[in-house]
């Protein structure tokens, strides 16, 4: 009965993508950020659901274009021309880098991985070209919300229900399917989801108009901070101490910031559990951590290997192949998401994450200094929510990327989006073309 229910569904969204893009592109973000072919997967079982999903959007996209209907102000950005030079770079390092090798450091084929991030890219620039106006933007925030209200739930549930298999020594982990296939198999992966969509939730809740609804989603951040400490991550405990801090300091209250802190602190003592308190206790502990060494061990063959390499890289995926060849080492990956790609891919895929990431906060700073200027409305009201949350859980997640290798990671795709959309609603109006999308 689930698989027919979940087959009218898909069959209706590829049908009304077509028609509407946009749909589609929600659709797509929702599977990717959600992932509940992990989560049922007794339902999505030999459903390719975001395959057909893409190619209707695609098709829907064409039909847009055809009409001409598309907006190429959204795509032709600086921001998309660096995030194309960094998409290039890595396509380059999979047919010349010297060290791709048969697996990668993601445990797939480097044909598997090179299609993931074709695929990855390629929805984001079509995501671009399609989300060009306010409506879509809202839907896409609804869509993080209702995927963090989920997990937070769910990882929570496996906490008091006690289901320790989901558990890796004592650290929890994401659902996966009967083959073992998940989307934050990796507790710092699923920590980075938390730590990313909390913001959503908190800039959401705090505009909400019920007072017992405000309090319910001030509740579930509570819980969503439970959920960090499960997974054991310390790059999620540091994460979550970034937004903390950013959410308390952008209220402009500025008594916050001590105050939610030792609120944090209380309930990590509280709750943090035996795993994590042991883990974190080493962030402060660097000589006593072996892993802290073989971060700055990691680094410096990373530096090594684009020494050798500047234009290519060692090759898609294959830091963990090439490390102990540059550095005596064993084989890991980069824990620095800068360091790996521009290890992997060469200094124009470095430079072109670095530039895009300093763009994004240059927007959003943007956007900030253009809604001061303007008088209060349901769309300059949207405008700042999806600013805030998006600008506040992009810190959190490049704060994580400083100790964690979140190459692949598409919430950092899905934020692009946001601030790309944002900024260029924002710069068209300013020429007299913003129009009511807030309805």
């Amino acid at each position: 009965m689930g698989k027919l229910l979940l087959a009218i569904i898909i069959f209706g969204t590829c049908c009304y993508a077509v028609l509407r893009p946009w749909l589609g592109i929600v659709a797509y973000y929702l599977l990717a950020i959600l992932g509940p072919q992990y989560i049922w997967w007794w339902d999505f079982e030999g459903l390719r659901v975001s395959f057909f999903i893409a190619i209707c959007t695609i098709v829907g996209a064409v039909f847009k274009l055809i009409i001409k209907e598309l907006d190429y102000s959204f795509l032709k950005t600086h921001l998309n021309l660096w995030l194309f030079i960094l998409w290039l770079s890595i396509d380059i390092s999979y047919f010349f880098g010297p060290y791709v090798d048969q697996f990668t450091s993601t445990g797939l084929r480097p044909d598997q991985l090179f299609s993931m991030t074709n695929n990855m890219f390629g929805f984001y620039f079509l995501a671009v070209l399609i989300a060009n106006d306010l409506k879509i933007l809202r839907y896409l925030g609804y869509v993080f919300v209702a995927a963090t209200l989920y997990m937070i739930y769910w990882a929570n549930n496996q906490y008091f229900i006690q289901n320790w298999h989901q558990f890796n020594q004592g650290r929890l982990t994401g659902p996966r399917d009967v083959l073992g296939g998940a989307i934050y198999g990796d507790e710092n992966a699923l920590a980075m989801l938390f730590v990313t969509g909390i913001p959503f939730l908190y800039y959401y809740g705090i505009e909400l108009q019920q007072r017992w609804l405000k309090y319910f989603m001030l509740f579930v951040v509570i819980l969503g901070w439970h959920a960090v400490f499960l997974t054991g991550s310390r790059g999620g405990l540091l994460g979550l101490g970034v937004i903390t801090v950013l959410i308390a300091i952008k209220s402009k209250k500025y008594l916050l910031v001590p105050v939610m802190l030792i609120t944090l602190f209380v309930a990590f003592q509280w709750q943090g559990g035996d795993t994590m308190k042991q883990r974190s206790q080493y962030i402060s502990d660097f000589e006593g951590e072996r892993s802290a060494e073989d971060r700055l061990t990691a680094w410096k063959g990373g530096f090594n290997m684009v020494m050798a390499h500047p234009f290519t890289g060692v090759g898609l995926g294959s830091f963990i192949t090439a490390l102990p060849k540059y550095i005596d080492s064993r084989n890991m990956v980069a824990h620095n998401t800068f360091v790996q790609f521009v290890a992997e891919s060469g200094v124009a895929a470095g430079l072109g994450y670095l530039v895009v990431v300093g763009i994004f906060f240059f927007n959003s700073k943007n956007i900030g200094a253009w809604l001061k200027n303007c008088h209060a409305n349901q769309i300059t009201q949207l405008i700042s929510k999806l600013n805030n949350a998006s600008s506040v859980s992009f810190a959190g997640l490049i704060a994580c990327s400083l100790f964690l290798s979140l190459n692949m990671y598409e919430i950092f795709l899905y934020l692009l989006v946001i601030n790309n959309s944002l900024m260029t609603i924002c710069h068209k109006s300013t020429l007299g073309t913003l129009e009511n999308d807030s309805n």
